[in-house]
């Protein structure tokens, strides 16, 4: 019996080690299904217009020429910039005119250049006027408006459609061209400038690998007898949905750049330190018929030296905004006529949720604002006339 036992036990220890092989293998099958199954599937906002100020079908009695900027105070009141009358006007949440303020000039009230807004850490409306080369605040908590401060721009470059942002201590955030002579290419430079316009510190941002794939500058410039620059022309052709170095600014300093050919976001804290790296592997979007007619007139119109030519599918990141509460927006490329959708990030680089919202409505522009689920943007009617609409997102 001893002898027969001893036969007995390999066999048996061998089928036994077959059944757990075969156990953990199905194990190791289904974990990925389990884990994904316990896991909550990521919410879809859909951002639907509830409120239309301007344009044919808008409230009120508002016609805007060239909205410069938008900007929305803790009450839910909607401020607008309308840079061709040079003037601020100031809605209700509801969309029902209260005020207006603001004429072509350079007094106290007055503007040249009008161009982007925001609330500052100090409750205060902040506006850029380009034209007269200076950043002005005013206290909006009464109307009409009679006070207002000013400072100088620093380091004026022009043309910004940039957001105002601030550092944690209230500084201002600024972007400048900067034209370098040794490479004759274009770089930015990241500018903190004081509540008075003392420039405070100037950063040159490293040009990640690709930024120009999509981008071809031709740059004439004129030097003086000692070969120094007095001049220069420049036109800058962009490949058809190809990518684009894109970068935004939010809150507390913070900043994020991609370029648009890689699922590949960087966030910068306001010392300029990588903080987070988001990446995400999302299929290739291939043009449309009409979108493939659109991009061959385009380089047909371009110089033949472009190096570049039709992309074979469009650039997977073509937008990225900051949201009041430091949440990070990342639009990515949709089918043709299909809604726009953007992954949303919260403060510590978790995707919380996709945004869908319609395609006509460019929520990742400059001047838009997002608060929450709550978004503000420019849009354009049947007519093409210029609106300002509130999307929310359920």
């Amino acid at each position: 019996m001893l002898a027969r036992s001893i036969r007995i036990l390999p066999k048996g220890a061998v089928w036994i080690r077959r059944w757990l092989h075969h156990v953990v293998g199905a194990m190791l099958v289904l974990m990925p299904f389990l884990a994904s199954a316990q896991q909550p599937a990521v919410p879809r906002w859909r951002g639907t217009i509830d409120l239309t100020v301007g344009g044919e079908s808008g409230v009120g009695s508002a016609d805007f020429s060239r909205v410069s900027g938008i900007a929305v105070d803790a009450t839910g009141r909607i401020f607008i910039a309308d840079s061709d009358d040079q003037q601020i006007r100031v809605f209700s949440s509801k969309g029902a005119p209260l005020a207006s303020f603001g004429r072509k000039g350079s007094g106290p009230l007055e503007f040249k250049g009008l161009r982007t807004i925001a609330f500052g850490p100090d409750r205060r409306l902040w506006v850029r006027d380009e034209g007269n080369v200076r950043m002005m605040t005013f206290d909006v908590s009464a109307f009409p408006v009679t006070t207002s401060t000013t400072a100088p721009l620093g380091l004026y470059s022009g043309g910004s459609q940039l957001p105002i942002t601030f550092e944690r201590s209230g500084e201002r955030i600024d972007e400048k061209t900067w034209f370098d002579e040794r490479t004759e290419l274009f770089r930015p430079l990241r500018v903190r400038v004081s509540s008075t316009g003392t420039v405070l510190r100037v950063d040159t941002l490293a040009i990640p690998p690709d930024a120009d794939a999509g981008v071809y500058t031709v740059t004439n410039v004129q030097r003086g007898t000692n070969r120094e620059v007095i001049g220069m022309r420049s036109r800058i052709h962009y490949q058809p949905f190809g990518p684009r170095w894109i970068r935004a600014y939010g809150p507390n300093g913070m900043r994020a750049d991609v370029v648009g050919s890689a699922y590949v976001v960087r966030v910068f804290d306001g010392t300029g330190k990588v903080v987070r790296t988001i990446s995400r592997t999302v299929p290739p979007v291939p043009l449309s018929t009409a979108e493939r007619q659109q991009a061959d007139s385009q380089l047909k119109a371009m110089p033949s030296t472009v190096p570049f030519g039709m992309p074979r599918a469009k650039a997977p990141v073509v937008g990225l905004h900051w949201s009041l509460d430091g949440a990070l927006w990342v639009e990515r490329a949709m089918p043709d006529g299909q809604p726009r959708e953007a992954d949303v990030f919260d403060a510590s680089g978790t995707l919380i949720a996709i945004a869908v919202w319609p395609r006509s409505i460019h929520l990742m522009a400059s001047l838009a604002v997002i608060q929450g689920k709550t978004g503000y943007a420019l849009a354009f009617d049947d007519a093409d006339l210029p609106s300002v609409v509130r999307l929310t997102f359920r």
